[in-house]
């Protein structure tokens, strides 16, 4: 390795560090100032919040590695320009592309280390994280599990299992209700396509069929039909597992097995697609900071450089924000 790539990659390991560092600390303030209030209400202790923190911190540094990498870049660059070292390089025959390599390696191998952990680390630490927040920091009961591409609700009249969960409509597809007796076995079976969970308390069942197992035990169909159980839809939402608790992989085998039985999942292939598209923005953030902080030193220097930052980590945010937004819509 050249002294030359040896000095720029240093300067930008320890520019990155700093970067995820200042980053890190003022997005777990403003969290920590806007759950306060939720804290304190809860009587959580510091143990409880210190945990609840760590173990969220892999997805954190998930979300801000993007801004953090872009800042690095701007500011490492821009402060070889403004000492001219980029008109030395140049001057000895080493090319932009040759100048700036290293970073944008480092920039790649820190998009496949995130990929990596958002396979391995950061689900068992989000599952880790909400556990906490359900049990100490914000109690409430976990009704819902999620075993065989399905979500199932253990409830005081029986079982309730669903294929997919849309919570802006308050809709189960693929909905299927197991009504126990004392002994734990089948009286009834309730089968749907779709299941709408209605102001009043009641359920509307689309597309299904009713049996009851006592006597000759016949499926009797019905079109659109109402249902009263006991549960509720607040037990699927409570318990639904958010996409960031899944791997990429079993994400994407969830959605397949979905989509071939017939269901809309449109909302979890935009989580799928997004599970990429993090990781890869460490890559993309880097190739565009580079001529913006070329051009700094001789319009503003370093601040000028940090600004563009902020901006073009803003207009980065508002395309995958709306991206997000459009894909979700349908």
């Amino acid at each position: 390795m050249r002294v030359v790539t040896r000095y720029l990659l240093k300067e930008f390991l320890r520019m990155a560090a700093a970067c995820l560092g200042a980053v890190l600390v003022l997005f777990l303030v403003i969290d920590f100032v806007d759950r306060a209030d939720e804290f304190f209400r809860h009587q959580a202790s510091v143990g409880e919040i210190l945990r609840y923190y760590l173990y969220g911190a892999p997805n954190i540094f998930l979300m801000i590695s993007p801004v953090a990498v872009l800042l690095a870049v701007l500011i490492t660059v821009s402060l070889r320009a403004r000492a001219n070292e980029f008109t030395a390089l140049f001057s000895g025959g080493i090319s932009l592309l040759r100048a700036v390599a290293p970073m944008i390696l480092c920039c790649a191998l820190l998009a496949g280390a995130t990929l990596s952990a958002q396979e391995s680390l950061v689900p068992w630490a989000n599952r880790k994280a909400r556990e906490i927040a359900r049990l100490r920091v914000r109690p409430g009961k976990i009704d819902a599990q999620f075993s065989l591409n399905r979500y199932w609700v253990r409830g005081p009249g029986g079982i309730l299992s669903a294929q997919v969960v849309d919570p802006q409509g308050r809709k189960l597809s693929g909905f299927q209700y197991f009504e126990l007796d004392g002994r734990f076995r089948p009286v009834r079976r309730v089968d749907a396509r779709t299941a709408i969970f209605l102001e009043g308390g009641a359920w509307e069942l689309g597309e299904g069929s009713e049996r009851i197992f006592a006597g000759d035990a016949e499926a009797k169909p019905f079109r659109i039909q109402r249902f009263d159980f006991p549960e509720t839809m607040q037990a699927f939402l409570d318990g639904e597992t958010p996409p960031g608790e899944m791997t990429y992989f079993q994400l994407s085998d969830y959605v397949r097995d979905s989509r071939e039985r017939g269901y809309d999942v449109h909302r979890y292939e935009v989580d799928l697609h997004a599970k990429l598209s993090y990781p890869l923005l460490n890559v993309i953030v880097s190739l565009l900071a580079v001529p913006v902080a070329l051009r700094s030193p001789r319009k503003g220097g370093v601040w000028r450089s940090i600004g563009a930052g902020l901006l073009i980590g803003f207009l980065c945010w508002v395309a995958l924000s709306t991206s997000l937004a459009l894909g979700n819509k349908g």
